[in-house]
């Protein structure tokens, strides 16, 4: 009994060395402490471990993940709810708004009015506000942020290209 159980920790390391990065990035953009972004993480890590065998038969573990950690984000509570968050939470999110404008090049048409961004970006569905995240936030890959969502490249750029669009619309709308 040894073997399988030290193959499901190997796997699950495994697993968790691949995709924690990418979680602690999404926790810490979502206006989390560091610290509260680590518990986010080991929360994750605990939720997983003790479903693991059930999570290995899933089509798409990553995207099972990608749910418990946003599952985990709501319940640690998003500090975009709290006006009085830390100076330098505020600055983490800043700058996770201004690498998505810029690598969305919204920066050349717009006034990059971070909180105004922040706001067209809550008014997004919600898997157009992960792509945002995901992809351009975290730069993470198509494929690594299809894999997130349990879905094709070809959906996450058509929902990337969407966003890109409606948010381009409300902020023109702004600076008019």
């Amino acid at each position: 009994m040894a073997v399988p159980q030290r193959r499901d920790q190997l796997t699950f390391d495994a697993f968790c060395e691949t995709h924690e990065q990418a979680w602690l990035a999404a926790a810490l953009a979502c206006r989390l402490s560091e610290e509260q972004a680590h518990a986010v993480v080991d929360a994750v890590r605990d939720w997983l471990w003790g479903d693991w065998q059930m999570l290995l038969r899933e089509p798409a573990p990553a995207a099972s993940a990608w749910r418990v950690l946003k599952e985990e984000i709501a319940r640690a509570g998003l500090a975009a709810k709290a006006p009085d968050s830390p100076p330098d939470l505020q600055d983490q999110w800043r700058a996770a708004i201004r690498t998505a404008i810029h690598r969305m090049c919204l920066s050349r048409e717009f006034d990059p009015d971070v909180h105004g961004t922040y706001e067209a970006l809550l008014s997004l569905p919600e898997r157009q506000q992960d792509v945002i995240i995901l992809r351009y936030a975290l730069d993470l890959r198509d494929e690594t942020v299809a894999e997130y969502l349990d879905s094709t490249v070809v959906t996450v750029r058509s929902h990337a290209r969407h966003a890109t669009d409606r948010l381009k619309e409300k902020l023109a709308r702004r600076n008019v």
